[in-house]
């Protein structure tokens, strides 16, 4: 069973691709009951630990902000996953499909992401 979940999307109109969303819907099949589950819920989720790797074409202060929330709110806060952090890639591309991800330093960025997430375990 896998301690960590990294969750990863390109953004499609300001949130998680479709597939993603589909997928992290489906987590409701692994719920069990709890007696005194937080938040007022029925259900309880197995403890893991998450992160958010996303790109997009756009840069601008509020690109993520939508996906982000969404990511927060669904498994941080309801499900109760454990944030491990964000790669949030913005300028990887153009509106007309051309990736630009090579030009930018968020390859770097996931690298050094993945290699310090776990290093002080």
């Amino acid at each position: 069973m896998a301690d960590l979940i990294v969750f990863a999307s390109p953004l499609y109109f300001w949130i998680i691709s479709s597939k993603l969303k589909a997928f992290i819907e489906r987590f409701y099949r692994i719920a069990e009951e709890g007696p005194n589950p937080p938040l007022g819920r029925y259900e309880k989720y197995p403890v893991k630990d998450c992160a958010l790797l996303m790109t997009a074409a756009d840069n601008y202060f509020w690109t993520f902000e939508q996906a982000v929330s969404y990511y927060k709110f669904a498994l941080v806060n309801y499900i109760g996953f454990h944030d491990k952090g964000m790669v949030l890639a913005g300028g990887c591309g153009d509106t007309n499909g051309k990736p630009h991800i090579n030009k930018t330093i968020h390859l770097r960025e996931a690298y050094e992401f993945g290699e310090r997430i776990y290093a002080n375990v």
